[in-house]
């Protein structure tokens, strides 16, 4: 009996050390991750803009989008605030998944057969509340205050804080091969199919060092949507 017990000791420590071997490089893991995520942050001075389709006020004096949601022009006032000048990638949420013990993200017909889009360096395909779990994980981890970007931070942001810029690129226009990816490049980049996915970083940022914003893939703000919203949202910080 006291060789069983004996042998059942070195068992249970045999177990608890590897168990903590485990805890001790998901830890690491995990301040990895968090660090890395904190040292893209951005900050952005905040200040008074116009939002929505300022088209007609420059060029040729036309709408940019056919939408109609946009279309109120109205005064924001925002606070200052940190963004990210990457987008997550597959990479970043792959091990938040291992991390946070979440499922993968699954793999649809449409990934199998373009697997480019898979690989680390470009944007995860995520849903609205992925999004929103990945970023209070973090800020969880880091003890600072994250979330998702408002619709309001996120086009200042893009707009290299509010000026009268359509894309968010290093000079406020899209130049295919040189600050955006030519149709060569863009069927290179996604399987053959030319649809605007490529590799996140891979292109000049924006002014204030922002990557990609609304160029490839999509991103989530933290708004609900709402038609008629610009209408009637606040001024400051909405």
């Amino acid at each position: 009996m006291r060789k069983l017990i004996v042998v059942a000791s070195v068992a249970a420590s045999l177990l608890l050390g590897c168990d903590q071997k485990s805890t001790d490089k998901r830890e690491t893991l995990s301040e990895a991750l968090v660090a890395k995520s904190l040292s893209n942050m951005v900050p952005v001075q905040g200040g008074e803009f116009l939002m929505g389709d300022f088209g007609p006020l420059v060029g040729e004096k036309l709408p940019f989008s056919i939408n109609q949601d946009d279309k109120v022009l109205h005064k924001v006032v925002l606070s200052d605030f940190l963004i990210s000048k990457f987008k997550v990638t597959n990479k970043n949420y792959k091990e938040y998944s291992k991390l946070t013990n979440k499922r993968a993200l699954p793999v649809g017909p449409f990934m199998k057969n373009h697997p480019s889009l898979l690989s680390d360096d470009y944007s995860a395909n995520v849903t609205w509340q992925q999004a929103k779990y990945y970023c209070q994980w973090l800020g969880k981890e880091s003890g600072k205050k994250i979330d998702l970007p408002t619709e309001a931070q996120w086009e200042y942001a893009a707009r290299s804080r509010g000026q009268y810029l359509p894309f968010a690129t290093n000079n406020g226009e899209l130049l295919p091969g040189k600050n955006f990816p030519n149709q060569d490049e863009l069927d290179s980049y996604t399987d053959g199919i030319g649809l605007p996915f490529y590799p996140i970083g891979k292109f000049p940022p924006n002014p204030l060092g922002l990557y990609d914003m609304g160029l490839s893939g999509s991103e989530w703000t933290n708004d609900w949507y709402a038609s008629d919203y610009y209408s009637h949202s606040p001024v400051n910080d909405p």
